[in-house]
């Protein structure tokens, strides 16, 4: 009588739509990711980075605490 392993037991048994659905599940997360990415990079900078800092007309005061 054959032994059969674990392992050997869990190949054998092997579903093939089960695959099938898995490579379709993995598929959509992926695309779900890579739309979720893309609707972030296409919304507009609600900061405005390009504004930040002083003008260079104005002076900054220092005041030191003694």
């Amino acid at each position: 009588m054959k032994k059969r392993s674990t392992y050997r037991l869990l190949v054998q048994s092997e579903e093939k739509s089960r695959n099938i659905l898995e490579i379709a599940l993995y598929g959509l997360v992926a695309v779900s990711a890579l739309a979720s990415i893309w609707q972030f990079a296409e919304q507009p900078n609600a900061l405005p980075l390009d504004k930040v800092g002083t003008a260079p007309e104005e002076q900054v005061e220092v005041q030191i605490a003694s």
